[in-house]
């Protein structure tokens, strides 16, 4: 049977063994990170680009719509302005055909009345 004899320096000694083992467990995982790393950018980097092409429109019209939004509650006036100008553009030639259908009518009516009226007298 071997029998060691501890000493002082036994502490120092592990400690030192320790470090030894650990630096060789770094240099092993930095050499497996690195293949690791380099076998999974080469296969996720596709995905991640299909990632961003699949969202960006997506985003793009969310974006869009919430400075928009902004942009509208913002200057509501001017907007509200604008909009109603806008209304009153498209629907002035129907309020044109309108009065060309109806103002036969109106004038035949408005000689009737006065007709009417002087026939009276």
């Amino acid at each position: 049977m071997r029998t060691t004899t501890l000493t002082m320096t036994a502490p120092e000694i592990a400690l030192a063994n320790l470090e030894a083992a650990a630096e060789r467990f770094n240099v092993a995982t930095e050499h497996l990170t690195a293949g690791t790393k380099t076998v999974l950018m080469l296969a996720g980097a596709p995905l991640i680009g299909l990632a961003f092409v699949i969202a960006l429109p997506i985003l793009s019209v969310a974006l869009t719509a919430y400075f928009g939004g902004k942009l509208l509650a913002a200057h509501w006036a001017g907007v509200a302005k604008h909009v109603k100008n806008v209304a009153l553009f498209f629907a002035a030639p129907f309020v044109g055909l309108a009065y060309i259908l109806a103002l036969p009518f109106v004038g035949l009516g408005t000689l009737v009345y006065l007709g009417v009226k002087a026939a009276r007298k």
